[in-house]
Order: structure tokens, then sequence, then C-alpha cells
């Protein structure tokens, strides 16, 4: 372990001599005690071979703040703003190399107590960390991220179920055991509930055999409510709606012998933790029996409805259920595959078979508003795969090939790629929560206590900027952004010369709100920040219709939209639950495009203000409060409207001139 000190100061200085500290790394002094500490964990993780260099990022609101420094030197940090909201370190070796990278939670810096220490775990970049093994051996145990850290409860040991219950804590980067109510520990384990977390942190355990709701507090390292019996529910799927609300759906009535029984449940329930006797009906589920499925919250839709996606899973395969709270029946969406995983803009990625099954590697995304889910490129055909959504945007699969390798699938070139073996050996339906920090824990691929953190990209919500060029190829290189269009359908991808088109379906989407050609809009949205104040600036060739910057998303009904259509004048518009608000308007009409040349467009929200620019002239400029965080990106606008994209960038802060 080495320690980054930081004294934690207003605007003057986040800014103390590391020298001693990162040399403290590799056996000198440590430094002076200071006020707030940045303190790398993962023991030989954080200590590549041949690092003789090192860079600290703070991640604020206003962007990046870097400092690049060697090993020996006695340099100060620099000023880091007051509003920096994660912390990043990357070690380097050799000619410049990344050996070991990882970033802190969430903070709010301000807020730090005095003598506060910010855990960041170091690791390979795309590589594990072994961590201190889990306190007791288990396989396939429930996991969510709970707080900072990861709640693991149940799971099978080597004589059976297991009731216990333990906690991955950032702060050390070991678990600590967690007391499970004795009403709880009848000796067939958690078998058959779900886990889901809640915005604050806490983790709802809900249904299994003992048809028991609890909840964990993370900050308190215990559950805090009495076990309280709910309707039968068993191998469902379970998620947070609210503050204190969790939505379940899927699953069977009764666990028996460790496996489903008692017949589908076709009813999914909304239970308010506060009053757990009384769940709200939701909607129904088409008939058949849905084991182990997964739910998603696609967001704000374009009739204003906030819907959810039942996915995966299996017992019924070729599936999946849409539907909103207060919907009576749920939108069957024909097509899927086992294992999902969300994508930006409210897709969701499905493929490999069931565990029972061997893989084909088919895979496919229910896009939108999609009455079916599309095909796209094959995975491995592994089988026991199971997937998790990355920061970045991209999707990872862990489990199923005999050398631990791990499989990537980039939505920007529609490829999956497979990493060189790794030090988890085979692994067979692990169990994976991705933490606040980006990381992902795997555990139980096996009856064993060892546990890893997976290491992806830095590239997350704070991020400063982040650029994709869809023409570079299609190699796993997690410092090239990621550009996801929500619906494949609206991609083409042209191989020589390499280009990146987007075009809008002939016909309007169905819902979509009226607007200049229509507003029928393909999408696309940078991976990576979450930002309320920041720019989008994209390099394009408009082939047809016109085009559009995007702000702010949330959800496809929830967005920042600017723009630029022929024979309109430029305009900027907020969706708001999918009803379209007019925010301003420039004053000349625009021409038609030049689809021979390229054009630049910059759609800047900063200081209260948003201003469009086109090839550096500006369009429109005005008043726009800061809304919602979300993702930035780009659409070709109009029914039939075609886009080449280049280059696109998202960064927060004010732009560059």
């Amino acid at each position: 372990m080495w320690s980054v000190v930081l004294p934690r100061t207003r605007r003057s200085a986040l800014a103390a001599v590391i020298a001693s500290a990162l040399a403290a790394a590799w056996g000198a002094c440590s430094d002076p005690a200071a006020r707030v500490r940045v303190v790398a964990l993962g023991g030989d993780c954080a200590r590549p071979a041949g690092a003789n260099a090192a860079k600290v990022t703070a991640y604020a609101a206003g962007g990046e703040a870097i400092k690049s420094l060697s090993l020996d030197e006695a340099v100060a940090i620099g000023d880091f703003p007051a509003d920096t909201e994660q912390i990043g370190i990357e070690v380097l070796v050799g000619g410049g190399a990344i050996g070991a990278q990882g970033k802190s939670a969430p903070l709010v810096f301000e807020a730090l107590a005095d003598g506060a220490a910010i855990p960041i775990l170091m690791a390979p970049p795309g590589g594990f960390c072994e961590l201190p093994g889990m306190l007791e051996a288990r396989a396939q145990p429930l996991v969510a991220r709970a707080g900072d850290g990861a709640l693991v409860v149940g799971g099978t040991g080597d004589t059976g179920p297991l009731s216990s219950a333990e906690y991955y804590d950032p702060a050390t980067a070991t678990f600590r055991p967690i007391a499970v109510p004795r009403v709880l520990t009848d000796g067939q384990g958690f078998t058959g509930a779900a886990l889901a977390t809640l915005p604050d942190g806490r983790v709802a355990l809900i249904g299994g055999h003992q048809r028991a709701a609890i909840v964990f507090d993370p900050k308190k390292l215990a559950f805090v409510t009495d076990p309280t019996l709910v309707n039968p529910a068993a191998f469902h799927a379970a998620i947070a709606t609210g503050d204190h609300e969790v939505l379940i759906a899927g699953g069977c009535m009764e666990v028996t012998g460790l496996a489903c029984d008692g017949g589908p449940r076709p009813q999914s329930l909304r239970y308010d933790l506060t009053r757990l006797s009384s769940p709200e009906a939701s909607a129904t589920l088409a008939p058949g029996l849905r084991v182990s499925a997964q739910l998603f919250d696609l967001g704000i839709q374009l009739d204003g409805r906030r819907q959810f996606l039942l996915a995966g899973g299996s017992g019924a395969p070729g599936r999946a259920d849409r539907f909103a709270l207060d919907d009576t029946a749920a939108e069957v969406v024909a097509g899927g595959h086992a294992r999902a995983a969300a994508l930006d803009g409210g897709a969701v990625l499905t493929a490999f078979a069931d565990d029972t099954v061997a893989g084909d590697g088919a895979a496919a995304v229910i896009a939108p508003g999609a009455a079916a889910a599309q095909r796209i490129s094959g995975a491995p055909p592994l089988q026991g795969v199971r997937l998790i959504a990355l920061e970045d945007g991209r999707v990872v699969g862990f489990g199923g090939d005999p050398d631990g390798r791990v499989v990537t699938y980039d939505p920007t070139h529609d490829a999956w790629t497979a990493s060189l073996p790794t030090p988890t050996g085979r692994l067979t339906a692990p169990s994976l929560a991705r933490l606040t920090d980006g990381t992902v824990l795997v555990v139980g691929g096996a009856v064993t206590r060892r546990a890893w953190l997976y290491r992806p990209s830095l590239v997350g919500p704070a991020s400063g900027s982040v650029t994709a060029i869809p023409a570079n190829d299609a190699t796993n290189d997690a410092t090239r952004g990621v550009l996801t269009a929500p619906d494949p359908a609206t991609v083409t991808r042209v191989p020589s010369p390499a280009a990146w088109r987007l075009t809008t379906p002939a016909g309007a989407p169905a819902g979509a709100p009226a607007g200049p050609a229509g507003a029928a809009m393909a999408r696309a949205l940078v991976g990576g920040p979450r930002l309320a104040v920041g720019s989008v600036l994209a390099t394009v060739h408009v082939t047809a219709g016109g085009v559009a910057l995007i702000a702010q998303q949330t959800g496809p009904g929830h967005a920042i939209i600017a723009r630029l259509a022929p024979g309109m004048p430029p305009q900027l518009v907020r969706l708001d639950a999918g009803t379209e608000q007019a925010v301003c308007s420039g004053a000349a009409v625009l021409g038609a495009f030049d689809p021979a040349q390229p054009v630049t467009l910059r759609l800047a929200i900063i200081d209260g203000t948003a201003r469009l620019t086109r090839d550096g002239s500006e369009l429109l400029r005005c008043p726009l409060a800061a809304a919602d965080r979300g993702a930035w990106g780009i659409a070709s606008l109009g029914a039939g409207a075609a886009v080449t994209v280049d280059t696109i960038t998202v960064a927060r802060g004010r732009p560059a001139a």
C-alpha cells in the first residue's frame, strides 16, 4: 500500500509534495500527516515492475486537473479544483505504458472529514487484482453494489446452500462479516431471493424460499429492518424504482430442491419498503416461466412514460417483456438470449444461451420501442458467461472460457474481442457487481473464497473529455471513446474507406414529437461522461436531411436537442417527459448541407448559457439553466436523413475557443 497525501483546502491547493509518498511504494519513508489522504490499495497490483512515473488526475465539474511526476520528483501536485468529484491515479512503466491504474469512488471533496482517507484500488488496465479472499467459500452468491462496496449473500458451499453474508469494504479492499437475522438461517440459504440496490446505496433483499424482505445498510454494515413476509416469489428479478420502492417481476412461486416450483409468477409487483404487506400490482407478463432474468430501467420514453424491460434468464427463451409501472399488461418483445446488459441510450444487449445449452455465440440488441430484438455480431460460443455494462459504454462478459479470458463487446464497431488468459482461470456463472469506482467485483465462479476486482478504463461519468472516432479499427483499445447507437439498424459500418454512417428510418418512430423534418432522429451517444454542464463537438458529413446535437439525455424522452435542418432556423428544444419545449431559435434559415464537405458543430452549455456553433460561427445563443446530468451525442435529423460521423468529443467545463 502507498499513499498520496493531499491537504484539503479550498481553491488554493490540494497541493502536497507527493514524491516521497510515491517512493514509499518502493520502500522509502512516508509523507508527513495531512488532513486528507489518497490511499492506493491492491498490494503488488499498485506496484507494477518497472514503474518510473505516475499521473494523478482530479476529475472536477469544470474539467480535469492533471499532474505528472517522476517517482523521485519533489514537486507539488498543483491546484486541484474545490469541486473535484473523483481522483484517478495511473502508474507508468517503461516508455510510458500504464502498469496500474485506479480511481476513487465519487466524492464531494469539501465535505470530507478531516483525516479522511480516499481509497483507490489499483490494477492493470483491463486486468484483475486478486483480493484477500471472501470469508466463506461460495459459488454463485447474490451480489449487489452497497454504498461504495458490495453485499455478498448466500450462494452454495461445499455442503449446500449458505445462510451467511459478507461485505466487500473498498476502504480496506477486504471482506467483512455481516450478521444475518436468526430467522433467515434455516439451512436453505437465500435460494431464489433477489437483491436490489436503492438510490441511497442500501440494498433490499426480497423473496426466495423464506418469502422475506429485509434491508441492508452499508453505513451500518448491518441488516437494519426486521424480516417481513411478502408474497411468494423465487428466482425473480428486482430493481429499485424509487427511494423506498422495489419492483419484482418474473420467476416462480416456490423453491423446491433449490429449483423453481409452483408455476410461473405472471404478475409484476411494486413493494413500498415502508409498508411491505400491501404490494401494488404492476404489469402482467406474457405466459411462460422466466427464471433469473434481469430488470432494466429504460428511462423516460417519447410517450412520457418510464419503461422497464425484463430480459434474459432461462425458461422462456427468445422473449423479453417491456412495460411501464401503470401498464396492465407487458408488451412482448420477440427475440433475445439468456444473458443481458444495458447499453447507452436505453438499449439492452442480450447474448449467449442458457448455462445448460451449448453456446452458439448469437447476440442481439433490444432497441427502445422496437418490437423485436435485432441480431448483431456473434460472440464467442461460451457457456456460463455473465455480462455487465461498464461505465465507458462497453459490455464485458466473465466466465465460460477455459483460460479465464474476458470477452468485451464494443458497440462502436459491433465487435466482440477476447482478452489474453487471466489469473482467474476458468469461471462458471460468476457473480458480478459494478462498483462506484467503475471496477467490477467478480466472485463465485466456483465454490471458492477467491475474489477479484477487474479494472476497465478510467472513462466514466466524471471524465473530463472523451473522444470517439468510429472509423478507427475494432481493437479492444480502452483509451478510445465508445459511440453507441441504441438502434443498431440505424448504423452502417463501411469498411473501406472506413466510415460510420447514422441513418434515420424513412418513417418517423411511433410517438415521435412534431418538429422540423418530422423530428425523426437516429441517435448515437458517447459513452462515459454524464454531464449537466459541458460541450459536444462533432465533425460530420451530412449526406441527407439534417443533423442534431444531444445533451443531458437521461432517456429517449428526456434531453436537450439542438437541431440543424435545411430550410429551418437552428433550434434548441428540451424534451421533458416526451413533451417538446422550445428553448430558442437562431435568426437565419439554414441552407442545404454539402455532402462532400465536413462540418464541425459544437453545442456548449456553460454558465447558464447554451451556444450552438457551426465551423466556429455562432448560430444561436440563449439562457439555459443546467438540468440533469446525462449523456451527450449526435443524431441524424429527419426521415431518411444520413450523417457520417468522423469524430465526436464530449467535454466537461468550458470548451476550447
